[in-house]
């Protein structure tokens, strides 16, 4: 697998994102800036810590997993990744969960109907906090019927910030994947999901946002990454500025509409602070053609937020 590194261009969350072209499965464009648009605010994130968890492998059809915050924490951004499954398992949950008791970044994923022998694992990954100011956990579903594909938004409260970014299915088990999750603004993002197995069943997917109050906030995106062929997956790293944290993580894809309907994330997450001072810190998002693939050409984007 080659990984693409991202360019190190930021970009303005003023820039005009198109949320009409997202959830109708256009590719989301910007346009690079000469520096971050930073707000002048003291950081209201403090308490830094990250979780990771993985699951057994084996050859069970489905399975879900939780990155649990410790005692005092919140959950405010996480993610997830799928190891081996032959590109035979969908994703079908990254987002929080939060209570008066447990706050957690939870992942869940499914064999395609008909299943793989196939071993495979799921990693669930949460970045946790000090509560900030203005924490709120934003839910917006779409319709729940047996249209396909479907994309819905989540807008942050006004006077926050997005902070963090997930995205579920619920219904038409081991049919319907998410296969695009989108930051869009500085306080929305998007979900979007598609049929990899023609039902009637009735689904909706829904997209998640993390808000938080007085953000020191930035946006990074990589560089396009191309994917054609036999690649059958692409993988970009969008790297965070020196001395900001990575939190919510999206990518764009852009393809034919049934090119991207075959396309599923794989990897999907935030980096921590790494141990050699060279290593960047940002958001990985690695995609991949779900069998049989696809011939036809398709590009990936990560988007990743960075705070100081």
């Amino acid at each position: 697998m080659i990984h693409a590194l991202a360019s190190r261009r930021p970009v303005l969350w003023g820039t005009a994102f198109a949320l009409s072209a997202a959830l109708g499965g256009q590719s989301l464009m910007s346009t690079p800036a000469s520096a971050d648009r930073l707000l002048d605010e003291p950081s209201a994130v403090s308490g830094y810590t990250y979780v990771t968890q993985t699951s057994a492998s084996n050859s069970d059809s489905a399975r879900s997993v939780s990155a649990r915050c410790p005692r005092g924490k919140v959950v405010l951004a996480g993610g997830a990744r799928i190891v081996g499954g032959g590109l035979h398992v969908l994703l079908r949950g990254s987002y929080p969960g939060h209570s008066s008791s447990r706050h957690e970044w939870l992942a869940t994923a499914e064999e395609i109907l008909g299943g793989t022998t196939a071993k495979w694992s799921l990693q669930a990954y949460a970045v946790c906090a000090t509560k900030p100011a203005g924490l709120a956990y934003v839910r917006a579903e779409s319709p729940f019927n047996s249209n396909s594909p479907k994309a819905h938004a989540a807008v942050c409260p006004r006077g926050t910030e997005l902070i963090g970014v997930g995205a579920r299915v619920r219904g038409a088990s081991h049919r319907v994947g998410i296969n695009r999750m989108t930051i869009l603004s500085r306080r929305s993002d998007s979900a979007r999901a598609a049929e990899v197995v023609g039902t009637d069943r009735a689904w909706a997917v829904t997209a998640h946002a993390t808000c938080a109050k007085s953000l020191q906030q930035s946006f990074r995106e990589s560089s396009v990454r191309s994917v054609v062929g036999p690649a059958r997956s692409g993988t970009a790293f969008a790297s965070c500025p020196f001395g900001s944290r990575a939190y919510g993580v999206g990518f764009q894809t852009a393809g034919s509409l049934t090119t991207l309907n075959r396309l599923a994330p794989m990897e999907l997450r935030p980096t921590q602070i790494p141990l050699l001072p060279a290593l960047p810190v940002g958001g990985w998002a690695t995609v991949s053609e779900l069998t049989p693939g696809t011939l036809n050409q398709w590009s990936l984007k990560a988007q990743v937020i960075c705070i100081r």
